[in-house]
């Protein structure tokens, strides 16, 4: 594969539990690797592919030939931002009166000028406990670690995980046997509401 069949590939795969509608946001990093100039096919095919997989991207981030690209589901990423325990979370690590999820991502975006800030894992669905725990003992002492650390409730964070697998394996095998992915995801999509 190449160009623009390659890049959306790679993105429905990482971003696969968003893509099929069981995680509200994805992260991804574009940089020069394995050959391949990711930020500037990004830049040629990006609005294209997300408009395809039915994704709202945002950029947090862009330097030093890196671009990093928030992949969301726009419904269910409000929701999810938007909850008591979230805006109670967010309001504490300085998001004040950002009301709108647009607001949200641009403080998100600012924060992100000097490092990773932790309450990124609000904004991909972490659960909080496991966002305050992995605060509160500076990343060690977890329970597990797939896709995030867990720190509370690792039977719940299991059924996640076992979803978010699904969703790679299923765009993986789409890859696999040539299928239009545009038309797989849509297909398959899950329900927000």
């Amino acid at each position: 594969m190449e160009g623009k069949e390659y890049l959306t590939s790679v993105i429905a795969f990482q971003a696969a539990p968003t893509v099929k509608g069981k995680k509200p946001s994805s992260l991804m990093a574009f940089n020069n690797s394995r050959g391949k100039d990711y930020p500037a096919l990004w830049k040629r095919y990006g609005q294209e592919i997300c408009r395809e997989l039915e994704l709202q991207y945002f950029e947090l981030k862009e330097g030093d030939g890196n671009v990093l690209v928030l992949f969301y589901r726009k419904a269910m990423l409000e929701r999810y931002v938007s909850n008591k325990l979230s805006l109670q979370f967010l309001k504490s690590v300085g998001y004040g009166e950002a009301i709108t999820l647009e607001q949200k991502l641009q403080v998100l975006k600012q924060r992100f000028i000097e490092l990773c800030p932790h309450e990124v894992g609000i904004f991909l669905g972490i659960p909080i406990g496991d966002v305050e725990g992995f605060i509160r003992h500076k990343g060690k002492g977890c329970l597990m670690c797939r896709y995030w650390k867990v720190y509370s409730n690792p039977r719940r964070a299991e059924l996640f995980f076992k979803d978010y697998d699904k969703a790679r394996s299923s765009v993986a095998i789409s890859v696999a046997n040539n299928t239009q992915l545009r038309n797989v995801v849509k297909k398959q999509q899950y329900s927000l509401t």
